[in-house]
């Protein structure tokens, strides 16, 4: 579009700049509402004076406003809602499912961590204590219950607010442990952090138009995620040395888990369209975080029998959750090209 504009006579650089920024909404809609939308930007745009109005022609750029006015809108076409053309509805659900499973597996980390704040020293009374910072920071974790609970329960742009709040901690965290080391470990780290910040992003898709979430079955997995994490904590991780399982590979068996059950139930007939989706993004993301942590492993880690096991561990994590990405993906891809996509409704 840019440059078929360049060639036309009369098209400002303003106006290429709109054009641009309106190609995040959907080629459908762009079709329908472009010219009009691009003309009420320029007329609010240039100044009465012509000698203002030809700088701004030429100089101009969309105020941040109207870019926010349009990422917003992008969220709620793409990421659809009640009444949104199927292929954006199962999309916007994919994208809702990433963020509560996200969130949840925050909160479910939160919860356990204070859990160990208080097991620890039972089970290995000769470990120091946490120290005081160690269980600010844990505490602090407990922001990602209440963006939870807050999303669960509907009250989305407070949920929003929380989350983004809870994420600082994460990176105030890793800037320190990346200064303190020199760079050391710097992949897996700032993946690490990407990672933990796609369900506030994901967030973006709980717009007005999005359907409720039905709160029974969400509340119940809080509970039920803390128990089993907290359970695979106490068997699996000590205080000193070389742990059994690390967070990836938790990472990378629930979501190998979460696979299996939805093949299970898609057999049945009792999953949405949009789990393999969601769980395809999920996979790739721990996939990443799992070879992240694998490289930097074996180039920061002196070879020793501990860590030759868990390189071992997190090959065939990798590996499981490689072939559970595949069949997702195809799913989800097949899903998403067999449902239709019709204009989006008007703004």
């Amino acid at each position: 579009m840019a440059t078929q504009d360049r060639g036309r006579p009369g098209v400002t650089a303003l106006e290429r700049r709109y054009r641009r920024l309106l190609r995040l909404l959907p080629a459908s809609y762009r079709a329908a509402w472009e010219e009009d939308m691009v003309a009420t930007f320029l007329a609010g745009a240039l100044p009465d004076d012509p000698e203002d109005a030809e700088f701004a022609a030429e100089y101009g750029r969309p105020d941040w406003s109207e870019v926010v006015s349009v990422l917003g809108l992008a969220a709620r076409l793409r990421f659809g809602g009640a009444g949104a053309p199927p292929r954006y509805l199962a999309l916007g659900e994919a994208v809702r499912r990433v963020a509560l499973v996200g969130l949840l597996a925050h909160a479910v980390t939160a919860v356990a961590g204070v859990g160990s704040l208080l097991w620890l020293p039972v089970r290995f009374p000769d470990v120091p204590a946490a120290g005081r910072a160690d269980t600010v920071w844990t505490l602090l974790g407990l922001g990602w219950v209440a963006a939870y609970l807050l999303l669960v329960l509907g009250r989305w742009r407070a949920a929003r607010l929380l989350a983004g709040l809870s994420l600082l901690p994460s990176m105030i965290i890793t800037g320190l442990d990346l200064a303190t080391t020199g760079g050391a470990y710097l992949l897996s780290r700032t993946v690490g952090l990407l990672v933990a910040a796609i369900p506030v992003l994901a967030l973006a898709a709980f717009h007005r138009d999005a359907m409720p979430v039905p709160p029974r079955p969400w509340l119940i997995a809080l509970p039920v995620g803390a128990t089993l994490l907290t359970g695979v904590l106490l068997l699996t991780q000590y205080p000193a040395g070389w742990v059994i399982v690390d967070w990836p590979g938790l990472t990378c068996a629930a979501v190998v888990a979460a696979a299996l059950v939805h093949q299970i139930a898609r057999f049945t007939g009792r999953t949405a369209p949009a789990w393999p989706a969601a769980l395809a993004l999920l996979a790739l993301a721990i996939l990443t975080l799992r070879a992240a942590t694998l490289l930097d492993n074996l180039r920061y880690t002196a070879p020793a029998p501990d860590r030759n096991t868990l390189v071992t561990a997190a090959l065939l994590e990798s590996l499981a959750v490689l072939l559970i990405t595949l069949p997702l993906t195809r799913q989800a891809a097949r899903t998403l090209r067999t449902l239709p996509a019709a204009d989006p409704a008007k703004p």
